[in-house]
């Protein structure tokens, strides 16, 4: 740890003194410096006299002599390669090696990223904080020193802070995966660019502030795991495993990823999305087209809502930002202007896609009764909402001689007993499917509405979903709904449609997609078993489809990505196996054949609970 003073060193200097210190030690495999020697450089630093720092020691001003020319002065001479002659009593020269950007001791704080419209961080803030204090104060401790340039301490807090969790919980938490990981990265950037490792910096926005942060969480839990995977292949390159155990975050599953001899970093900037329908404009995406030469980004994956990701799309375009997206579905993003089409890629399945399927999936077995009565529950306020229920009616619309449509009810993000009466009234006409298509999150009472519809047990009614009706929360509610007796653990009739699943016959555990294959084996030893989601998978190959890129091309910014993903996607039609597929781009930036997956709720006798499953 830092010496007592030396954190003036730090606050006043802006110079790494700890790094210092070890590089004395490690200079001719010389024994540690005593902590009075380390007090004295300090004292030096910031100006001190040797009568003055005498002293403060209670020592003669002989022995601080003896001290500076028996013990110090040698090491530093040594270090920066000059006669003991040219360094003694010559602390300006030692301040100007020291504040010297090329030398590596001048610390390059983050630069304040925080305001009242903008959150993010790599690694100075916590937005997922677990109930243990003692989890979160070594979080804390890590933010601090990240703040302070101190990414060694930084990264061990974290380490310390992850491997708690999973010994308390079980699971991994991606955020603090993803600070680690920048740690390192800054800890050992001079080294990285010396190998020639050319560092990338990201940025994911994700709401954290929907459904407490679980969708943040599902998302992150993809991006983390490739970051790792990719960074872990450029840390053996510089032998870091010497001086950090990085079997700590590296499991027995691990698999490379590269497909070139390209040595990459990748360093990942999180944002929060406020995921807001109401603000007069998207502030988040501004600010953070503003900081791209400062942070020298090179592209965004986001947002999670459609809504958002429309308002933010023009702002990155603007600014010559790739925006990959990994979860927006509407159908008006399929029909973006020309400026804005560049700029986007989109890994997820659109709603004129996702609904068809969900509609020949309820109508696959009509005849055994000839009118099925449905009722259509959405946002009239959400544009992704409203878009999945317009393909949807349409296709269903075909079966109009089977089918007999229910009024809709089109405010599920009012207040629940708005609704009551709705759901009274279709319950008296016999509702046979109940459609439920909550916004992402946009306006918060959506969610948790489809929930509490989903636990109604309304004449063996069968109840299907958009992408944004699978949550754990459906589970929850279904399990409290079992311990009364309310749902029969044979009978329960809820299904979903989505990109991708655990245990997806194409592309998942036990499919004939070897990353898919290899993707749930790693995510199973960091996040535990099935707690890889669709979002989780879409996420990870947004990133997947950029490192493709910076195997085959020079990249130096943000422009320069944009051309060669157009380039190697758009107009050479190249293809690249994802987990969730082949992954090729219409030149409106739409996935060509995307996946889509039929899912449902079921009772695991043998884990006691129930999940989600093929």
């Amino acid at each position: 740890m830092v010496c007592q003073n030396c954190q003036q060193v730090i606050e006043q200097l802006n110079i790494n003194i700890d790094l210092f210190f070890q590089k004395l030690e490690t200079a001719s495999n010389r024994r540690q410096i005593s902590e009075i020697d380390k007090e004295i450089i300090c004292q030096s630093l910031l100006g001190h006299s040797r009568q003055h720092i005498a002293k403060i020691f209670n020592l003669s001003d002989q022995q601080i002599r003896d001290r500076l020319s028996n013990n110090i002065y040698p090491r530093i001479a040594e270090l920066m390669q000059i006669d003991q002659e040219e360094i003694a009593g010559k602390w300006v020269k030692l301040l100007n090696f020291l504040l010297h950007p090329n030398n590596g001791y001048k610390l390059q704080t983050a630069p304040q990223l925080n305001n009242d419209n903008f959150q993010g961080s790599f690694g100075r803030q916590i937005f997922l904080y677990p109930p243990n204090q003692d989890i979160v104060e070594l979080q804390i401790q890590g933010n601090k020193f990240y703040q302070q340039g101190l990414y060694y301490q930084a990264l061990k807090c974290f380490i310390w802070a992850w491997k708690k969790e999973i010994e308390i919980y079980g699971t991994g938490n991606p955020e603090i995966l993803i600070y680690i990981n920048n740690c390192l990265i800054e800890y050992k950037q001079s080294l990285l660019r010396e190998k020639n490792i050319q560092i990338y910096t990201l940025a994911v926005v994700v709401p954290f502030y929907h459904n407490q942060g679980h969708v943040a969480s599902e998302i992150l839990r993809g991006i983390a795991q490739i970051q790792l995977q990719v960074n872990i292949q450029s840390f053996d390159k510089i032998s870091l495993e010497k001086e950090i155990n990085l079997d700590d975050i590296k499991t027995d599953k691990f698999f490379t990823l590269n497909n070139t001899d390209s040595q990459i970093a990748l360093k990942i900037l999180i944002v929060n999305d406020p995921n807001n329908l109401y603000a007069p404009y998207s502030q988040t995406a501004e600010n953070l087209a503003n900081l791209t030469p400062q942070l020298n980004l090179i592209s965004i994956i986001g947002h999670y809502s459609s809504e958002m990701t429309k308002k933010a799309l023009n702002l990155y375009s603007q600014n010559g930002l790739t925006l990959v997206n990994s979860s927006s579905t509407s159908n008006e993003l399929s029909h973006l202007s020309g400026g804005e089409s560049l700029s986007f890629f989109r890994l997820t399945t659109q709603d004129s896609i996702n609904a068809t399927q969900l509609a020949h999936y309820l109508t696959e077995g009509l005849p055994e009764k000839e009118h099925k009565k449905v009722a259509i529950i959405y946002n009239k306020n959400s544009s992704y909402s409203t878009s999945y229920r317009n393909t949807l009616k349409k296709c269903l619309e075909q079966y109009s001689e089977q089918l007999i449509f229910l009024k809709e009810c089109s405010y599920i993000s009012e207040k629940y007993y708005h609704i009551q009466a709705y759901l009274e009234d279709i319950k008296q006409n016999g509702v046979d499917i109940i459609i439920i298509i909550p916004d992402g999150g946009i306006e918060p009472n959506s969610l948790d509405n489809a929930g509490l519809i989903s636990r109604l047990k309304i004449n063996n009614c069968l109840i299907a979903g958009s992408a944004t009706f699978y949550h754990e929360n459906v589970l929850h509610w279904i399990d409290e709904q079992s311990q009364y007796n309310l749902v029969d653990k044979n009978e329960c009739q809820i299904i979903a449609c989505v990109p991708w699943h655990w245990h997806s016959k194409t592309n998942g555990c036990n499919s004939e997609n070897q990353l898919g294959q290899k993707f749930c084996q790693l995510g199973a030893q960091l996040w535990g078993e099935e707690n890889l989601t669709w979002r989780s998978a879409t996420a990870f190959d947004s990133v997947l489809i950029i490192l493709r890129v910076l195997e085959q091309f020079k990249i130096s910014d943000s422009q320069s990505l944009l051309i060669y993903m157009n380039k190697y996607f758009k107009d050479d039609k190249k293809q690249v196996k994802g987990v969730t597929g082949i992954i090729q781009f219409e030149k409106n930036g739409d996935r060509i054949n995307p996946p889509a997956e039929i899912v449902a709720v079921k009772w695991n006798a043998q884990q006691s609970k129930w999940q989600w499953t093929i």
